[in-house]
């Protein structure tokens, strides 16, 4: 599923990077259930607005207010001003967050803009202490630059940047890397390899030109490659809580037309996968008009890489198909039920329970259900997190972002008890 975390509006906001209109186009159109249409693309880049909170850079770590109790935000919040909101960028010095990003269990890492009106500071802020305490350190990047950043180790960071808008001139972009939890950075140029290094970490792959382009880096050293096969879908979208040992899974569309108004609409629900780290892909249409709702053709759901399930609805009927050799064939299972226009998110537990998800915010009143049975029979329960639960490497736990509704994230041990690890929100 997009990593969705929901960190596909940051997608949109940085498409800049390499556009391609059409992409930007499609990107958009993606994030429409998000509610977020009146902020304009050029305050989403600038603000990446999440929240907005006050930072003083270089001191010694703080700790939360609060800290000692954890808190536990509504599970999907409607989208709207952060609470701890500072008055209008114009104004005073304030700060601006970004998705959160996890190194493993107990490091996270957040992108921050340190503002003085509209003049931005590029900063990272990180936590070695499950979000206890946070430090915030400055890239070596000209002031008011786009960027990224994700955990690609423990300590490791990698970052994507540009900065100038290609007009008055020309536009720069690169990646920076760090090994010491973003204390330090250098400047990194990506290579190309025909496949995943191994154990190189899959990092945030919405920052190239598509949805299924691979980019890898070391845990180690924070080099960068690019793997350039994709899984040729079109409108594709790679599954981001599927473990590194299960395959790299995407799914997408046979094809796409442009309808009136310049809609693209796909055609042939399709899943793909790579079991060589991106070198060759393996495909299976389905039949029907299934959709997991945001343009997303179907979501892929797997702990293991060989039961996998392909979840989406036709019209207003959840559909589950499920194949037990690891996407060779598949076929429907019984399990069905009524979720409107909802969009679709699932994910596997590590006992196997299926958990799906419809409705991603407060506003379409999100359903879950959960299957013990192979996707057999789905029975209802109390929305909570856990049908976008990625793996984080290197451990046994899981995490799902808030983003773009808040800078947090759910984190589990086990998947199945989850606690909000909070941003920092600081004096």
């Amino acid at each position: 599923m997009p990593d969705l975390d929901f960190a596909g509006l940051d997608r949109a906001a940085q498409a800049a990077f390499k556009p391609d209109f059409a992409a930007v186009q499609h990107r958009a159109r993606r994030r429409r259930r998000t509610r977020v249409a009146a902020v304009s693309l050029t305050v989403l880049v600038l603000v990446a607005a999440a929240g907005t909170v006050g930072l003083r850079t270089g001191e010694p770590p703080v700790p939360v207010p609060g800290s000692d109790v954890i808190p536990t935000p509504a599970f999907v919040p409607s989208p709207g001003p952060s609470a701890t909101a500072s008055p209008s960028p114009r104004v005073g010095r304030n700060a601006h967050s970004g998705p959160m990003t996890a190194g493993d269990l107990d490091h996270f890492y957040l992108r921050w803009y340190d503002c003085q009106g509209e003049d931005c500071a590029m900063m990272v802020g990180g936590t070695a202490d499950r979000g206890a305490t946070w430090r915030t350190f400055p890239l070596p990047l000209p002031r008011n630059a786009k960027f990224v950043v994700a955990a690609a180790g423990k300590r490791t960071l990698v970052a994507h940047y540009q900065h100038g808008d290609g007009r008055a001139a020309p536009s720069r972009q690169g990646w920076l890397a760090s090994v010491d939890g973003g204390e330090h950075w250098r400047e990194v140029t990506p290579g190309t390899a025909a496949r995943v290094p191994e154990g190189w970490r899959v990092v945030n792959h919405w920052l190239g030109r598509r949805f299924d382009e691979i980019m890898a880096a070391d845990p180690a050293t924070g080099d960068v490659v690019l793997v350039p096969q994709t899984s040729g879908l079109e409108m594709p979208a790679l599954a981001g809580d599927v473990p590194a040992e299960a395959g790299i899974w995407a799914s997408g569309y046979e094809q796409q037309r442009t309808v009136s108004g310049g809609r693209l609409v796909g055609q042939g629900s399709t899943v793909a996968v790579s079991r060589d780290g991106g070198r060759t892909w393996d495909r299976h249409v389905f039949a029907g008009a299934l959709t997991a709702g945001d343009d997303v053709a179907l979501d892929v759901a797997t702990s293991d890489g060989r039961t996998v399930y392909a979840v989406g609805r036709v019209g207003a009927a959840l559909v589950v198909h499920r194949s037990a050799d690891g996407g060779r064939t598949w076929r429907r299972t019984a399990g069905t039920a009524a979720v409107g226009d909802r969009s679709v998110r699932a994910s596997v537990r590590p006992d196997g329970t299926l958990v799906v998800q419809a409705g991603v915010v407060a506003g379409d009143r999100p359903l879950m259900f959960t299957s013990r049975d192979a996707g057999e029979s789905l029975s209802p329960v109390a929305p909570a997190p856990g049908a976008a639960a990625d793996p984080v490497p290197g451990t046994s736990g899981y995490l799902q972002k808030t983003w773009p509704n808040a800078s947090g994230l759910w984190l589990s041990a086990d998947g199945v008890t989850w606690t909000y690890v909070s941003p920092p929100d600081l004096p």
